[in-house]
């Protein structure tokens, strides 16, 4: 893929392994997306520090192989849905079961789908693509998820970093549920220079999900442990173990201010990667596969594991439904700031 040369925002068509994507930057970052690869962003650099933030995907092979582990794939609706069924109403909607334990429905319907390009667009210091997705009754899902509606994802580069918004729109004419989330692969270390040992990882976590042995919550909130609590101070290494565990979203006081998000921090260069989200999103998953891999997920969820079928309020579980035209809006945003 190439390098952007450009000194003013630029957004243009580019290939990588024989697939169109678009390449945009603009405020000293660069992005690359490829639509047809479920609309993911796979690549986000710093170009001024070299930092190449996103875990960016190898070859086509490899993608196909775990498309869930690289760049920001889009989850709709996010994780598992327990025997990939669960009840809205008088209706009853029935998931393909497609986990490793061929039980479960896992990660939604739109992170390997086609997106179409939108917008493209530079003014001075922007650059911004947009993609968008339709599901209809021709929709390949649409038997286990019938719903009419449009999903859009602006994404807007700058000298504050990336910004993603989104805005989902129910264009059925019943309550269409909605869950969102983002299985967000960073670099560990983000910096060329640096071990991941040199890394923590910083997350606005608020109490902890009990999951059993298939990963499913048991609908219990439990305290954070002593460890645990450092996720809201000081950091804890996101390499070396295995992470799999799921929590409320809390906001961290941060010099002065609410911050709702995940901070990678590596003192060592004095820096730290920031992925700020909106509130919208009430739940993180945090997953580093083996903790050996090189990369960390903080990921962002509206709702918990399998919200649907947890027999809780929707105020604590993120359960959500959209009215017939009801549009859900969410921000979140990645950049870098120094220590």
């Amino acid at each position: 893929m190439g390098e952007c040369n450009c000194r003013s925002a630029r957004v243009w068509k580019d290939s990588w392994e024989g697939l169109d994507g678009i390449r945009f930057c603009a405020g000293g970052y660069e992005a690359f997306i490829v639509p047809q690869l479920g609309a993911n962003l796979i690549e986000l650099k710093d170009m001024k520090q070299n930092l190449n933030l996103l875990r960016t995907l190898p070859n086509v092979e490899a993608f196909k192989a775990r498309p869930h582990v690289y760049g920001i794939p889009v989850l709709f609706p996010p994780n598992r849905i327990e025997a990939g069924t669960f009840k809205v109403g008088e209706a009853t909607y029935h998931f393909p079961i497609n986990d490793s334990s061929k039980e479960n429905h896992i990660h939604g319907f739109l992170r390997h789908r086609p997106w179409e390009v939108t917008k493209m667009a530079a003014d001075g210091d922007t650059a911004e693509v947009e993609v968008t997705t339709n599901a209809d009754k021709n929709t390949e899902f649409f038997a286990h998820f019938p719903h009419e509606f449009e999903f859009k994802i602006q994404y807007i580069l700058s000298s504050e970093g990336l910004m993603q918004k989104i805005f989902i729109t129910n264009q059925s004419e019943r309550a269409m549920p909605m869950g969102l989330g983002f299985h967000t692969a960073f670099n560990v270390p983000f910096h060329p220079e640096s071990s991941g040992q040199d890394v923590r990882l910083i997350v606005s976590v608020g109490e902890k999900w009990e999951l059993n042995e298939k990963s499913m919550p048991t609908g219990k909130l439990i305290p954070l442990d002593q460890e645990e609590t450092q996720y809201r101070g000081e950091g804890i290494k996101p390499v070396g173990k295995p992470m799999l565990d799921h929590y409320t979203a809390r906001a961290i006081d941060m010099n002065g201010k609410k911050f709702n998000g995940a901070i990678l921090m590596d003192e060592s260069k004095g820096l730290k990667l920031v992925y700020e989200v909106s509130k919208e999103y009430k739940h993180w998953m945090i997953w580093n596969d083996t903790g050996s891999q090189g990369f960390v997920c903080p990921e962002p969820q509206t709702w918990v594991v399998n919200a649907p079928n947890i027999k809780l309020p929707d105020e604590t579980t993120g359960f959500k439904v959209l009215s017939p035209e009801e549009t859900w809006e969410g921000i979140s945003r990645i950049y870098i700031e120094k220590v």
